[in-house]
């Protein structure tokens, strides 16, 4: 579907087409950033928690020599210390999130408001007509209602296995590959 729809906004405006498509590599470069953060993020995360669970576990284990030795009170600003890293790293995750998803956003208003500028040159000069500008607008909200950046896995969607370069990492799939699909 978003194919088709895509070759007929070529077919409307070769060049208006050719400047909304630049939407799509700004977005795969920014997931990628993305993942390879939540990644490094998430991998941080689960050493944090490891390591608070591994030192409840010691404490628990020597709880006796603990008390006779009066650290109670460094067991407590280690253990402390340890969920303090933790709310930090989820924080520091959510804050991030927020981020890719303004940087997300904000690219796409700007591809957004490049393509109305430059409709709007298009339908001054006589370039374009009103009504091609409007199916253009229309065919280019469809085409990103029903394309996405998703990982590439071969297992989600085996007919599209075989289009795909062995090598590639991310390309875009059509909505009937959508996530949900892909944690089943």
């Amino acid at each position: 579907m978003a194919l088709v729809v895509g070759v007929f906004m070529v077919g409307l405006a070769p060049g208006l087409a050719l400047l909304a498509l630049l939407e799509l590599p700004l977005e795969i470069a920014t997931h990628r950033i993305q993942s390879a953060r939540k990644q490094a993020l998430q991998r941080s995360m689960m050493e944090a928690s490891a390591r608070t669970a591994s030192g409840v576990q010691e404490s628990v284990a020597a709880i006796e020599t603990i008390r006779i030795f009066s650290a109670e009170e460094e067991e407590e600003e280690r253990h402390s210390w340890n969920l303090a890293r933790e709310l930090r790293l989820k924080e520091q995750m959510e804050l991030e999130l927020a981020l890719f998803t303004l940087v997300q956003r904000v690219l796409q208003l700007a591809i957004r408001v490049l393509v109305l500028f430059r409709s709007h040159q298009q339908l001054r000069d006589g370039y374009i007509t009103a009504g091609v500008l409007v199916t253009f607008l229309l065919y280019q909200d469809t085409v990103g209602s029903h394309v996405q950046v998703m990982p590439w896995n071969p297992h989600v969607c085996p007919s599209i296995h075989a289009s795909v370069h062995p090598g590639a990492t991310h390309f875009l799939l059509p909505r009937c590959c959508s996530t949900a699909s892909m944690h089943s």
